[in-house]
């Protein structure tokens, strides 16, 4: 009985053994058995049976090694496939079919399963993005109030341009009367010819019967300037020229004006726990600077359940215009938005 225990045993630790044949081994010692999936950006992802996914900064490893072959690019460029063996502290031997390739651990720029892809064409790849949100708030008893938006946007987004469109509504009543009536669309094309500097293009329609405005459009065009250009925070400032028409009611005259067009786009991302983003307009007409508007929107997005579909925005959302048609020059909104995505 004793010795089937001991058989038993070790047959589980050849198979665990097997099944998770890849090794790490760290600058302070530690051996981390797994199956390593993925290296990228200066980080090595090695896949447990104890802990999930660790991810563990290539500067932190002394050496690794795999039982299948992998597919290796160093940062020469050179791209090599086959199982990666130790040869000694921070020396690596990728065995190929063409032959051997002896190399240091730093110089490995990034690495994938064969059947998968090179992560660097992924990202330099354009993809569609779609979003589609909706607020709806509502308040009875003492006050009868009634609040209803939804958004629809979709993007072609890459390392260096976007494309971008959108659509917004926009109700509300309260006590019976409407606090919001208004409808926008737009597009937008932003493009970087390099690291910092790039060029965009963007118009939108917008109706807003609260503020007495049956149609305005609003078009600029001008250059852009990245700040801060990392994966996780991005903040890019904008100026250049537009133009601004504006049709209002009945009890207004019609509006023309070229424009000056300055904003400010900050996004900052914490690993999948939230998204901050910071968005501000400010378009003064060339004829008058007294005359403008500001649009200033700031939200925080934090996932819904496990998937990465479902979001939900915190926010606000202050416009302000020196020359409304209404009374009010400042019109601030605080929402609470339910967000689905998807590529």
């Amino acid at each position: 009985m004793k010795n089937r225990i001991i058989l038993t045993a070790a047959l589980i630790a050849i198979s665990v053994s097997n099944s998770w044949a890849d090794v790490v081994v760290t600058t302070d010692g530690s051996r981390l058995t797994g199956t390593i999936t993925l290296i990228d950006k200066g980080v090595i992802h090695l896949e447990t049976a104890y802990a999930g996914t660790l991810k563990i900064s290539q500067e932190m490893v002394e050496t690794f090694e795999t039982e299948e072959p992998i597919v290796v690019r160093l940062d020469s460029g050179t791209v090599m496939s086959g199982p990666v063996k130790s040869s000694g502290s921070k020396k690596l031997k990728i065995q190929s079919s063409d032959g051997v390739l002896e190399t240091d651990t730093a110089k490995i720029a990034t690495s994938w399963s064969p059947d998968a892809e090179d992560p660097e064409v992924v990202r330099n790849r354009r993809q569609w993005k779609y979003q589609a949100s909706l607020d709806l708030n509502g308040k009875s008893g003492n006050t009868e109030k009634f609040n209803f938006g939804t958004q629809l946007e979709a993007k072609l987004e890459g390392p260096n341009d976007t494309l971008s469109f959108f659509a917004e509504y926009e109700q509300g009543e309260e006590e019976g009367n409407k606090t919001d009536d208004n409808a926008e669309i737009g597009g937008s094309y932003q493009s970087f010819f390099s690291e910092k500097l790039g060029w965009y293009i963007g118009t939108s329609a917008e109706t807003d019967g609260i503020n007495d405005i049956d149609f305005r459009s609003t078009s600029a065009a001008g250059l852009s300037y990245r700040l801060i250009n990392k994966d996780h925070q991005k903040l890019v400032a904008r100026s250049g020229l537009g133009y601004r028409y504006t049709a209002f009611g009945a009890d207004a005259d019609d509006e023309s004006t070229a424009t000056l067009d300055f904003g400010l786009n900050h996004t900052y991302k914490y690993k999948d726990i939230f998204e901050m983003e910071n968005d501000l307009t400010y378009t003064p007409s060339i004829d008058d600077f007294g005359v403008y508007t500001a649009v200033h929107d700031s939200g925080i997005e934090l996932p819904v359940g496990s998937g990465k579909n479902w979001k939900i925005r915190l926010g606000v959302k202050n416009e302000y215009e020196s020359e409304p048609a209404a009374e009010e020059k400042l019109d601030t909104t605080y929402y609470t938005r339910m967000i689905y995505s998807w590529d």
